[in-house]
């Protein structure tokens, strides 16, 4: 029996997916549609955890005696601005765990270093008030997406006091409200001197990522550098614009 011959415009079909932010169709290997693709800018600069500043790269990580004067390098995928705050906003406040695999995807096409075998990759975790109130931890989510698609170890070696939110707060009213509220857990602590990707979703001032190294650095990590899928300058709007909106669907 001769093989069934499908006709190329019925398969085209069958290959077809849709875009997980807007529904539309995406062509077979694309994360998102061509639409939602163009609202993806690439984020062209590092930073350092310390105050934000701009570094010149390369750069793969400060040992534990230059923190307290850079802070960690931090590698941001894409710009806030655009499609990525809005899966942010709908990953944070929406509920749609789903688009944890599409930020992961965004990380691994666009930033310019990613985890590999032999690095450990640790979120930044929220607190447990925080994820009884959302029901999952994003950082979590998109971790665990990353892990699967570059082969490194992820390790939940944080946990996080709860405080209030960093929303609304001045640059240096955020680096007091997260000092001191990540601690390492005694039952995974990261292997002395390993190199440690500290991921986290989004990054403003870099003061939640810049104390979560700290707390790794002080217990044994030899090199921590920082991942985000977005960098939001401070002057992009709200992180929870739109947030009413998308919870009541109006």
């Amino acid at each position: 029996m001769a093989p069934l011959e499908i006709p190329e415009n019925l398969l085209s079909l069958f290959l077809k997916r849709s875009c997980p932010v807007c529904g539309g169709e995406r062509d077979p290997g694309e994360t998102f549609c061509e639409w939602c693709s163009l609202r993806l800018d690439p984020c062209s600069s590092l930073h350092r955890s310390i105050d934000g500043r701009r570094i010149p790269p390369p750069v793969t990580g400060n040992p534990k005696n230059d923190y307290d004067t850079y802070g960690i390098p931090v590698y941001s995928a894409v710009l806030f601005a655009g499609l990525p705050g809005e899966l942010i906003r709908r990953l944070k406040f929406g509920g749609e765990r789903h688009l944890a695999s599409a930020a992961a995807k965004t990380i691994r096409s666009f930033s310019p270093v990613l985890p590999g075998p032999g690095h450990l990759l640790v979120p930044v975790p929220v607190s447990r008030r925080r994820k009884r109130e959302r029901g999952y931890d994003q950082a979590l989510l998109i971790g665990r997406a990353v892990a699967r698609l570059t082969g490194c170890r992820l390790l939940r070696a944080l946990s996080r006091d709860h405080g209030p939110s960093q929303v609304g707060l001045s640059n240096e009213q955020r680096r007091d409200n997260v000092r001191g509220v990540f601690h390492v857990s005694g039952r995974r602590r990261v292997p002395p001197g390993g190199t440690v990707c500290l991921l986290d979703d989004v990054a403003t001032t870099f003061s939640t990522i810049h104390n979560a190294a700290g707390a790794l650095l002080e217990n044994g990590a030899g090199v921590v550098y920082g991942l985000t899928l977005a960098y939001r300058r401070k002057a992009a709007g709200s992180i929870i614009r739109n947030e009413l909106t998308i919870r009541t669907g109006g």
